[in-house]
C-alpha cells in the first residue's frame, strides 16, 4: 500500500524517484489516471530516466512504497524496479487534463484547470478536485508562498477555488472522451450557456451528442447564427429531429441562417404544413412583426361554446405560449375577438364564447418594426399580440417572449435569407 498525503499534481512534477536504499532512477514528468470513475484512480508515474540518454518510462503504482512533495521512493532497489512504457491511450493528467477547458456542472460555466488535487480514498491515489483559482496559478509558477505572505500583509488571502473532479466534465478534445449525459440533464439555458463559451470544435462535439429534444430546446437559448452553424454540422436525419421538436418561428430563424441549399433540402424534408409555415415566415424581412411572429396559435370559430373550447383544447394539447389569448374568427377568416383563458375557465359551459370575448383590441401589420412591436406589447401589458393583413385576417401572433430580447443588448443581429 503506497505511503501518500493529500497534494496538487503540480507538487510532484520534476520530483526526484529514487529506490528504497536512495539510489536515483529519475525524474516524474507526469501522472497516468484511469478513467471511468467519478474519482479517477491514479495507476502510474511517467518518470524520466537515464543521464545522457533519456527516457520516458511508466512507474506503477504498485511499485512504488511512498510518494511524497520532497521524492517518491519505490518498494525495491533500482535494478529489480520494473518500468514499462507508455501505452496508446493512457491519459496524463499534466499533457491532457491540465490547461484543458471542463464544465462545471453546478455552476454551467466553462472552467480553465490550473492545477489538480489528489488524495488518498481507501487504498487508491484518487484525482478528487480540479483547481481552478488562482492560486492554482501561482503553484505551478512556483510562486505561491510569495505571493501569500504579500497578500498576507494587507490582512488578506488568496482564495481556494476547487471544484470536486465529479462535478466537473472535460472538454479537451484530446485523450478524454467528451461526456454529455450530465450535460443534457442541465436546463437548456445552461447547456446553451455552456456551448456559448466553448471553442468552435467543442461547441460541435457537445452539441453533437446531445438528445434532439435537449438540442432543439438549447438552440432556442442561443443565437441563430450559432444555431445554423450547429444544426449544419448534424446530418440530416438528426437535423431534421431537432428542426421537427422547435416551435416554428425559432426553426424560421435557424433555417434562415443555414446556407440556401441546406435550407431547401431540409424545407423539402419537413413535414409540408411545417414546411409552408416555415417558408410563411421567411418571406417576411427581419426585424419586423411578420419576422418576430409564430404561426402557432388557436383560432376558434365565434358560434363555439366554453365547453366545446375546453375539449379542443383538449384534443390538440397546444404549446403553452400558443394559449396566452385564443382568436376569434369568423367564416372569412378575420380576426373578430380575442378571449383570455382565465375569463372563460370561470365561465358556464354552456356560454357562447362571441358574448365573453373582447372585441376591442390591439393588431399589428406584419410590415411594422420589432421595436414599435415591443413598444406596443409593453404599452397594453399584452402577453402576445396578433399580427393582421389589411383584411384583418389573422397571420400569427408575437409573444412578449419574442420581443423580450429587445430590452437586453444583443450580441449580434439576426440576418436571415429571404427564400421564395
Amino acid at each position: 500500500m503506497v505511503l501518500f498525503s493529500e497534494m496538487f499534481a503540480s507538487e510532484l512534477f520534476g520530483g526526484p524517484v529514487v529506490d528504497r536504499v536512495q539510489e536515483n532512477i529519475g525524474r516524474v514528468k507526469d501522472i497516468i489516471i484511469t478513467l471511468g470513475e467519478s474519482f479517477p484512480r491514479v495507476t502510474g508515474l511517467l518518470i524520466t530516466t537515464g543521464e545522457e540518454k533519456k527516457e520516458d518510462k511508466v512507474l506503477l503504482i504498485g511499485e512504488i512504497d511512498l510518494i511524497g512533495r520532497q521524492f517518491v521512493s519505490t518498494r525495491t532497489t533500482k535494478d529489480r524496479v520494473p518500468l514499462t512504457s507508455l501505452r496508446e491511450g493512457e491519459v496524463l493528467l499534466s499533457r491532457d487534463v491540465m490547461d484543458q477547458q471542463v464544465v462545471d456542472l453546478d455552476g454551467a460555466r466553462v472552467i480553465r484547470v490550473n492545477d489538480l488535487q489528489l488524495a488518498k480514498v481507501d487504498q487508491d491515489v484518487r484525482l478528487i478536485a480540479a483547481d481552478v483559482g488562482v492560486k492554482g496559478m501561482l503553484r505551478r509558477l512556483g510562486m505561491e508562498k510569495l505571493a501569500s505572505w504579500l497578500v498576507g500583509r494587507f490582512g488578506k488571502s488568496i482564495p481556494e477555488q476547487l471544484i470536486g473532479w465529479d462535478h466537473v466534465q472535460d472538454l479537451s478534445g484530446g485523450k478524454i472522451a467528451i461526456p454529455t449525459r450530465s450535460i443534457s440533464n442541465l436546463h437548456p439555458a445552461d447547456v446553451a450557456q455552456i456551448i456559448s463559451q466553448v471553442q468552435a470544435e467543442q461547441k460541435t462535439a457537445i452539441f453533437s451528442a446531445l438528445s434532439e429534444k435537449t438540442a432543439a430546446e438549447a438552440l432556442h437559448e442561443l443565437e441563430p447564427m450559432i444555431g445554423a452553424v450547429l444544426i449544419s454540422t448534424l446530418d440530416t436525419k438528426k437535423s431534421l429531429g431537432v428542426l421537427e421538436k422547435m416551435p416554428i418561428d425559432e426553426a424560421a430563424d435557424i433555417i434562415g441562417d443555414v446556407p440556401v441549399e441546406k435550407a431547401e433540402e431540409l424545407l423539402r424534408l419537413m413535414r409540408p404544413r411545417k414546411s409552408a409555415e416555415i417558408r410563411k415566415l421567411l418571406k417576411h424581412r427581419d426585424e419586423t412583426a411578420g419576422g418576430l411572429m409564430t404561426t402557432e396559435f388557436i383560432a376558434l370559430q365565434q358560434n363555439m361554446t366554453v365547453e366545446q373550447v375546453i375539449n379542443y383544447l383538449r384534443e390538440t394539447a397546444p404549446e403553452a405560449e400558443t394559449i396566452y389569448y385564443l382568436y376569434v374568427v369568423d367564416e372569412s377568416g378575420r380576426l373578430v375577438g380575442i378571449l383570455s383563458m382565465r375569463k372563460m375557465i370561470i365561465m358556464p359551459p354552456e356560454k357562447p364564447i362571441s358574448e365573453i370575448m373582447l372585441t376591442d383590441f390591439i393588431t399589428v401589420r406584419p410590415e411594422m418594426n420589432q421595436k414599435e412591436v415591443a413598444d406596443v406589447i409593453s404599452k397594453y401589458n399584452l402577453l402576445a399580440v396578433p399580427v393582421v393583413d389589411p383584411e384583418n385576417k389573422i397571420l400569427g401572433i408575437v409573444t412578449v417572449d419574442d420581443v423580450m430580447d429587445l430590452i437586453l443588448p444583443p450580441t449580434s443581429k439576426r440576418k436571415r435569407q429571404m427564400l421564395g
